[in-house]
């Protein structure tokens, strides 16, 4: 367990070291203290929005719960996957859930649904948005059949063998799932993620363009990591800025601007995870 521990927290020790050796921190506090309240505070309204969306998809997985219990996990689970190293916040979904009287096969497989849809949302826009700017057929044909599966997910059940806990994941998908399902988890999914990087670009200033966007999405995809270090410090800047790498821009102003737009995340997932883990911990009492 220690040793689970001891390599995302090295990572993020090592990250902070480099990071305030390589990027001049008047310029960063410069960045900070250039943040409106106009801004921060619509920042922040994306940021709840994109929170509400989600949690509202969850509803028709889990129907055992009502919304603001679904949306007082969500909020805890995001909260504690972005603070605790290595997933283990990803435990806090299952708890929560289990505390609520949802049984774990339900949590489990509505909690890998979900995650496929976030991981689905985020490639789409990102391919398309990548097709559209570079006129790349190959890439629109990819991003095509990435929404093509998502959209007929329901009938992943077809090619899922029944073999141990995948019997189970296949009759979960055969039963519970159809396409306006799809359809309404592939939208929720896509809304909240659109919502999420508004929030992320009306806090920074960095061009509103494809290379922004396409730096949120490697940001985001930093967070399903199996290595994911203390509170994300170091695998999220460092993906954040891989794009701009690649485009030749300046890496201290996109790792500033990654810096800036992940404790802003980190704030806000607190704001609501904290009240969150409050409230859930007096209902399961």
């Amino acid at each position: 367990m220690i040793k689970r521990f001891l390599l995302p927290l090295s990572i993020s020790l090592i990250f902070l070291l480099l990071f305030f050796r390589f990027v001049p921190t008047d310029k960063l506090m410069e960045s900070f203290s250039g943040i409106s309240s106009g801004n921060f505070l619509l920042a922040f309204f994306f940021y709840t929005v994109s929170q509400v969306i989600r949690s509202i998809r969850w509803k028709p997985l889990i129907r055992e719960l009502n919304f603001l219990d679904i949306y007082l996990i969500n909020s805890a689970n995001i909260f504690l996957n972005n603070v605790l190293p290595a997933r283990t916040g990803e435990i806090s979904w299952f708890y929560y859930s289990k505390k609520l009287g949802v049984s774990l096969r339900l949590s489990t497989w509505s909690f890998i649904l979900g995650r496929l849809f976030d991981l689905s949302a985020i490639l789409t826009i990102a391919l398309v948005v990548y097709s559209a700017v570079k006129g790349s057929l190959i890439v629109f044909l990819v991003s095509s059949a990435v929404l093509f599966l998502s959209i007929f997910s329901y009938k992943a059940y077809l090619f899922i063998p029944s073999y141990r806990k995948l019997k189970d994941l296949k009759n979960y998908i055969r039963q519970s799932m159809n396409l306006k399902l799809s359809l309404y988890l592939l939208l929720c999914s896509l809304l909240s993620v659109i919502f999420k990087f508004l929030a992320i670009a009306s806090l920074l200033t960095m061009p509103f363009n494809f290379l922004s966007f396409l730096s949120f999405s490697f940001g985001e995809l930093s967070t399903v990591l199996p290595v994911h270090s203390f509170m994300g410090y170091g695998t999220y800047e460092l993906s954040f800025s891989i794009p701009a790498k690649l485009a030749s821009k300046d890496l201290k102003e996109w790792l500033m601007e990654a810096f800036i737009a992940h404790n802003f995340l980190l704030l806000s997932s607190a704001l609501y995870g904290i009240v969150a883990i409050f409230l859930l911990h007096r209902k399961v009492q």
